[in-house]
């Protein structure tokens, strides 16, 4: 097996150089497309664009992203934490249920599975 270190997030991702990571993917609910810039294995920007019926979804990913600047990774942990904030803030609306229930599982599932 590979010494220990080489699992280690910062010796996957904390050393690397900055780039740009662009995702798309169709969902049955919207086309959703998914801009990042990485420096040192946190993302120091992002965007949300997309056709979703539900702006608000939107939204709240676009706020968390610009809120949580320079402290989401780029990495499971990091999309998980995008998520939760922006379930929260979602959270207390009837209307956006199918949004925190359905909707951000679902992105959640597929960008952890993309980076």
């Amino acid at each position: 097996p590979p010494p220990p270190r080489y699992s280690e997030w910062e010796w996957r991702f904390g050393k690397s150089p900055s780039f740009s990571h662009s995702l798309e993917h169709k969902f049955g609910w919207a086309l959703v497309d998914v801009q990042l810039e990485v420096a040192n294995g946190v993302v120091a920007r992002g965007r949300v664009y997309s056709d979703c019926l539900l702006p608000s979804l939107i939204d709240a990913l676009n706020d968390e992203l610009a809120a949580g600047a320079g402290s989401l990774t780029y990495d499971s942990r990091g999309v998980a934490d995008l998520c939760s904030r922006a379930r929260a803030r979602l959270e207390g609306e009837a209307s956006l249920q199918v949004a925190r229930d359905c909707y951000l599982p679902e992105l959640q599932e597929w960008l952890t599975a993309a980076l």
